[in-house]
């Protein structure tokens, strides 16, 4: 299709803000050429995913706010996320699969300074859902904590409605419709995610530090392709390139790692 990317950039313009659009301006703020544009714009017409008024000697672009259509923004807030920074998206990605298991949350919405810096101390993330209240954001409590410890960045929720309008307040980075399909060395690292918050929160259990610590060099095993015998040679093996002699020099060498686990 020769106007495919002008399709998307003026789809991604329409998303940008809930206003309709003179025909002439959107192509300015799109960036696109006008012989492409035009016909970008007649292809989305017919297909309904918008529609377009004449007024006077102008023409007015309106987007037509539907299930259909919303399958674009999906669509550009995937490549957006991917744009994120490696962090967000490893703590988005750890965070899904908690969020995953309440049926009430059917949305999460990823906005503020995280979308414009790659420098932030913290996340703004709005949940939405058929009437949330904020007693409703209870059950994730745990999971912000060991996100908040583990990553050093703060977790700040919003709620809202489950609808169009809020939707298009950020990037889309969770559906409740999602599948997730976890490799073998993302459930490891899952093993040791956990094992290694219950330890720091049991006041630097010393058990739980040796049972991260063979998490984490089984997850480094794997993700190298590297064989290994016993329990034993993996954790010699780790400790002989990491040296890692207590949790907080776990957590710097488990975020480091992660990040490639979930990247």
């Amino acid at each position: 299709m020769r106007y495919q990317k002008s399709m998307m950039k003026i789809m991604e313009s329409l998303f940008s803000e809930d206003r309709e659009r003179i025909v002439e301006s959107l192509i300015k703020e799109s960036k696109t050429g006008r012989n492409s544009s035009f016909e970008a714009l007649g292809f989305l017409e017919s297909k309904g995913f918008i529609r377009i008024d004449k007024i006077g000697n102008q023409k007015k672009v309106i987007l037509i706010k539907d299930n259909y259509s919303f399958q674009f923004k999906y669509y550009l807030d995937s490549m957006g996320f991917k744009d994120l920074d490696n962090l967000v998206q490893f703590v988005l990605n750890i965070f899904n699969l908690e969020l995953s298991k309440f049926s009430k949350f059917k949305f999460g919405i990823l906005f503020g300074s995280t979308l414009k810096s790659k420098s932030f101390n913290d996340i703004d993330i709005l949940l939405l859902g058929d009437n949330l209240k904020i007693s409703d954001l209870r059950p994730l409590d745990k999971i912000r904590k060991m996100v908040e410890r583990f990553f050093g960045v703060i977790l700040n929720f919003h709620i809202g409605p489950s609808n169009f309008k809020e939707i298009s307040n950020g990037i889309v980075f969770y559906q409740s419709s999602y599948i997730f399909n976890l490799s073998e060395i993302q459930k490891q690292y899952l093993e040791f995610f956990t094992s290694f918050c219950e330890g720091i929160f049991n006041k630097n259990d010393k058990n739980l530090f040796r049972i991260s610590l063979l998490n984490l060099a089984y997850v480094f095993f794997k993700l190298n392709n590297l064989s290994s015998k016993t329990k034993k040679e993996v954790e010699n093996y780790f400790q002989k390139k990491y040296k890692v002699r207590g949790f907080d020099e776990l957590n710097k060498r488990g975020i480091e790692i992660g990040k490639k686990v979930f990247g």
